[in-house]
């Protein structure tokens, strides 16, 4: 058996596992981090949707983890992690590797949820990876036959739902008729006022049909089940049905018994888990003690990134690690092509102007090892003014 041994393992390397990794390196240039990961490219997901509606390139917001990682002194193993042993410090990946650690972070990020409802895995798109807003364009772009059904239906009214709706209307114009499926009363449950507001002008404007206080039962091969308002199940031919109603943890196997809360491991407010403090657990796979409001987001997963290598380089110097305090920098949604809205930051503006300021700040969060990496120099040599109003303040 193979077997490496690192002060520092990260596993996971999305938006908190590689913030972590990152901040860990500006703290203390000596330090030995592993980080670990099933994938070989990050993926900058929020502006997945601009990739899809060839907005944006896909090497502008999904560089390789080796060009992140280049001469910074982080290692980058990719590799899948099949058992972790948290009394034994170490962890057994795949073909035969042991790492053992001192320290562990662990960020491994969540997958989509179908909920167990049939036919999901067989028939739905999903759109939660690069590989899959390609599956997903590949499929629309296809010519509708003279007896094709027109209907797409978007299972799920929350950002991911919303987005793509408005960005597949302002592709494909009239070829298609979108319908978004939510099972509440209204869209956006979780986001800010403005934003929700926005969000359904739109929807309203782009013709966009809402069926709210429904839920799917059941995906065949060509008609999707639906129960209505009034309980009535209605059946609906499609020619694509896409699945952004939930994600759920990519929780990895311990050897001992971990607490959980709604199938997501509990923190404390120092992000450790309870009974080992040399370990974190961050993102989707975790819930801190005490705030079960925190929304899922990736604003959420950077924010405990940056604050567990604060709390492990304090344990490394023998201090007590600081309870985390998530600041809310509002959010931000793209409302179809060229078009967006911003409730944060102090202000709210929607329409192109938030477009491009979206587009901004998204860039200047992503990894900094590299600046080319950052962004898509040609689209930012037309926007210097804003570049240098918002990302230098």
């Amino acid at each position: 058996m193979n077997n490496i041994k690192k002060l520092i393992v990260i596993v996971g390397s999305g938006f908190a596992g590689i913030n972590a990794a990152i901040q860990l390196r500006k703290i203390n240039s000596n330090l030995s981090i592993l980080v670990i990961d099933s994938k070989s490219q990050f993926e900058f997901k929020p502006l997945l949707y601009e990739v899809f509606s060839d907005e944006i390139q896909s090497w502008e917001v999904i560089p390789s983890f080796d060009t992140i990682f280049a001469n910074s002194g982080i290692t980058f193993l990719r590799n899948t992690v099949k058992l972790i042993d948290l009394d034994e410090k170490f962890l057994i990946l795949k073909d035969d590797f042991k790492v053992e650690f001192q320290y562990l972070i662990l960020s491994t990020g969540s997958s989509p949820n179908d909920f167990s409802i049939k036919g999901v895995k067989e028939y739905a798109y999903f759109f939660n990876t690069n590989k899959d807003q390609r599956k997903l364009k590949n499929r629309l772009k296809q010519p509708l036959l003279k007896n094709n059904c027109k209907k797409i239906f978007i299972i799920g009214a929350g950002p991911s739902g919303v987005e793509l709706a408005c960005k597949i209307n302002d592709l494909y114009k009239t070829k298609f008729e979108i319908n978004i499926v939510e099972r509440t009363a209204e869209i956006l449950n979780n986001n800010k006022i403005f934003n929700k507001e926005e969000a359904q002008k739109t929807i309203k404007a782009k013709n966009i049909n809402l069926l709210t206080n429904s839920s799917v039962i059941e995906i065949r091969d060509k008609e999707i089940l639906i129960t209505n308002k009034s309980d009535q199940v209605d059946q609906f031919p499609y020619f694509a049905i896409i699945w952004t109603a939930g994600i759920k943890p990519n929780l990895p196997e311990f050897v001992q018994k971990i607490q959980k809360t709604n199938n997501r491991i509990l923190i404390n407010n120092k992000l450790q888990l309870p009974c080992y403090p040399n370990v974190f657990a961050l993102g989707d796979i975790s819930i801190i003690e005490g705030k079960t409001n925190l929304p899922i987001t990736a604003q959420v997963a950077m924010q405990q990134g940056l604050h567990a290598a604060l709390n492990l380089n304090l344990l490394l110097q023998k201090e007590n690690p600081i309870p985390f305090q998530f600041k809310d920098n509002g959010e931000m949604i793209s409302l179809g092509i060229g078009e967006a809205s911003i409730s944060g930051l102090g202000l709210t503006l929607s329409g192109k102007f938030a477009f491009d300021l979206r587009r901004i700040i998204y860039a200047s969060k992503m990894p900094k090892i590299d600046k080319s990496i950052k962004s898509a120099a040609s689209w930012f040599l037309g926007k210097k003014s804003i570049i240098n109003q918002f990302i230098n303040r």
